[in-house]
């Protein structure tokens, strides 16, 4: 009934042995959880803020000072699964306040739909069209839902294997899957592999120890994605430019990965007098690379009754030569035609035929556009890359390009950099033709060296250009303390004079100390013309169901920690957080729909408590504040030798006088327990006796506090 299954009757057994090919199982990924296992997190609501105030003394004739204060502020809810985000300034100088609230959204996961639903404001997707901000509602495919092993675009591997065998995949050297299959046919589809491409070298590897090898070249685009996935994007909303909210525009766009390394996609922009359709294919040519062309056509209707239309035609390419390690990393072409135009060039026109000059753009008119970068590793000599891009325009607006090419190597623990760049511009002014040309050629330097059991960094770098003449800069950098929690930068720069001005040069030094409570930061700079002080402070403040606490700036998605008597315990990578005397901790930053796991250090907690377990692992959802509890012990440290005649049990459980277990028997018939209060009485578990105890004044100030007593029979 299936293809490639046998069976076998072993007799002395009696047992028949049916393998099924791996082709024909339903297997996860070795890497997926289930969205049943995503933790949607607890209601809270937190605000993330960034203050700082400045005081600029000008040496100017009029000698002023000005004091200027700015607040950056990160908003947010969660109810449920539901997320509320606000982001917004308050800046004042002077007697001048302003405030601005910046974006506002409201924002949930879909799990069947492997999307997420966002109503305020948002973005639509870039893959298609060009990106932009709207008011309105998204609704699109979010990959971060997959395991990390079918994130991205990756070719299935397909192969038959004789008999029960390890299946070892390698690209560049590097063994990236190994995974055993049965007898028969099998495809791999969760494999993890590096972005920019490159072979695949498969082994088979049979019982008897054969071996079958092939290799499957590969090459990756931004466009591609896997065999039988789907990738969706749509919003409605109105478009946001610089002079409000311009209503109606409605984007959708779609992705689908085909057998054969082949993707289609395609999409559609529909808003007021304007209407764009674009299709496209992309296609892993193995050795060939990996090659995108798309079409997208456009209408655009004006109020002085002018319409244009027109197409634009865009062409990628990507290879990696594993003989030489040379990346294409990306090779772009873009041909329009005069009248095309994409909706955010359709509103400038708009605006500038409505009396606004202001507006820019450098995509308007555009008739060609060539982009490349090729990166080189040159083994243990360092990496070489090269990357250029080229544009024209019709009608007067001139053509620009530039070219930049660098050289990066590690000499032992310096690292050295030497790059150039050129850029050329030329356009018409009327009937003259004007250009500009600037070459900068730079050398960078970075030496670590240590002071102590502390890491400092000494960086210089000097460049030379054309129009702007030179410039040097010297930065030192590193840790004051051994937890990397004071951290200081001190920086002096030169720079040459222009059109008969002196040379100018300036310094500047910075203090950053990273606190349970945030982040504090203190700044001095000067130069020829002013001098300023900067003083700030950096973190979050949560308001959850059992109270408030302060710590450092989090993520969209953080944790929440409750270690109930653990004052002073360590949160590892915390940026210096630690658990306050609420028992509370916060963990800036999570990783979405991942198994994340967090530590507690407490070597530095309150000797009346200790962890009974150091570490948690969560899976939280976008945006979650997930609640982690760690169970603690609490009360003062017993290790108590016990006068008998007779051995007690080895992990016999101690009860306290509530019956609660508060710790054991170890070998030597000592007793280690927590207790609470000055005295009390021990219950020994299946024993005929207690041990009463009871503690001075001195003995309740050490870290261990040893006792010898003897069992009192019960009666």
């Amino acid at each position: 009934l299936i293809d490639g299954a046998i069976w076998s009757f072993d007799a002395n057994k009696l047992a028949l042995n049916i393998p099924i090919p791996q082709i024909y199982l339903n297997t996860a990924a070795y890497d997926y959880i289930s969205p049943s296992r995503w933790d949607e997190g607890i209601n809270a609501m937190m605000v993330n803020y960034d203050f700082s105030g400045t005081h600029t003394m000008e040496s100017n004739y009029d000698s002023e000072e000005d004091d200027t204060y700015y607040l950056n502020l990160r908003n947010g809810i969660n109810l449920g699964a539901w997320r509320l985000r606000n982001y917004s300034t308050l800046s004042a100088t002077g007697s001048n306040t302003e405030y601005h609230s910046i974006s506002s959204y409201v924002q949930r996961d879909i799990a069947a739909l492997r999307s997420q639903i966002m109503v305020g404001d948002t973005w639509t997707a870039s893959d298609v069209f060009g990106g932009t901000q709207i008011r309105g509602v998204r609704l699109y495919t979010d990959d971060d839902m997959l395991p990390s092993s079918q994130n991205g675009f990756a070719p299935v591997v397909r192969g038959v294997a004789k008999s029960n065998a390890t299946v070892i995949i390698r690209q560049n050297k590097y063994v990236i899957y190994q995974s055993a299959v049965p007898q028969g046919a099998f495809e791999i589809t969760d494999l993890n592999t590096t972005s920019g491409g490159g072979d695949l070298d498969v082994t088979i590897k049979e019982e008897d120890g054969s071996e079958q090898h092939f290799t499957q070249p590969y090459a990756s685009l931004a466009v591609l994605k896997r065999e039988g996935q789907t990738d969706f994007d749509i919003s409605v909303g109105e478009m946001r430019d610089e002079s409000g909210f311009t209503p109606n525009v409605i984007q959708a766009q779609v992705l689908r990965g085909l057998p054969w390394g082949l993707t289609i996609y395609g999409g559609t922009q529909i808003a007021n007098d304007y209407a764009s359709a674009a299709f496209g294919m992309g296609k892993d040519m193995g050795s060939f690379g990996a090659v995108s062309v798309d079409m997208t056509h456009a209408r655009s209707h004006f109020d002085d009754g002018d319409d244009e239309s027109g197409q634009s035609y865009r062409f990628l390419y990507s290879k990696r030569f594993d003989d030489t390690d040379t990346n294409f990393r990306l090779v772009g072409y873009r041909y329009s035609t005069e009248g095309y135009r994409d909706y955010g060039d359709v509103l400038g026109e708009r605006s500038v035929r409505g009396g606004d000059t202001q507006w820019h753009s450098d995509t308007l008119r555009q008739r060609n556009q060539f982009t490349a970068t090729v990166n080189q590793t040159l083994g243990g000599y360092g990496n070489l890359w090269v990357s250029g891009s080229m544009m024209d325009y019709y009608g007067d607006r001139g053509s620009s390009s530039q070219l930049q090419a660098g050289y990066n190597t590690t000499l032992g623990r310096v690292t050295l950099g030497v790059s150039f760049s050129r850029q050329d511009t030329w356009w018409r002014n009327g009937n003259d033709t004007q250009a500009q040309t600037e070459n900068v050629a730079t050398l960078t330097l970075s030496i670590p060296f240590g002071v102590g059991e502390r890491e400092h960094t000494l960086a210089l770098s000097a460049s030379q250009a054309q129009q702007a003449g030179r410039n040097a800069q010297m930065a030192l950098s590193g840790a004051l303390d051994s937890e990397e929690t004071l951290n200081y930068a001190l920086s002096t720069g030169w720079q040459q004079g222009q059109d008969g001005a002196g040379n100018v040069s300036d310094w500047s030094g910075s203090l950053q100390k990273s606190t349970s409570f945030g982040t504090l930061n203190g700044s001095i700079s000067q130069a020829p013309n002013y001098q300023q002080w900067t003083a700030g402070m950096r973190g979050a403040v949560v308001l959850h169901r059992h109270g408030v606490i302060a710590g450092p700036w989090v993520g969209d998605t953080f944790a929440l920690v409750e270690a109930p008597g653990a004052a002073g315990a360590r949160v590892g990578g915390g940026q210096g957080a630690t658990v306050n005397n609420a028992g509370y901790a916060l963990v800036s930053s999570l990783t979405p729909y991942r198994y994340n796991n967090v530590t507690l250090d407490g070597s530095e907690m309150n000797t009346h408590a200790e962890l009974q377990e150091s570490q948690r692992r969560i899976a939280p959802m976008a945006g979650a504040a997930v609640k982690l509890r760690f169970a603690t012990l609490s009360g003062y440290p017993l290790l108590i030798t016990v006068n008998s005649k007779v051995t007690l049990p080895v992990g016999m459980s101690v009860t306290d006088g509530q019956g609660r277990v508060v710790g054991m028997v170890a070998q030597g018939n000592q007793v280690y327990a927590r207790v609470e209060g000055e005295q009390g009485r021990l219950t020994l578990e299946g024993a005929d006796c207690t041990l009463p105890w009871a503690l001075n004044e001195q003995q309740r100030t050490e870290p261990l506090i040893a006792l010898t007593l003897t069992c009192v029979v019960k009666g």
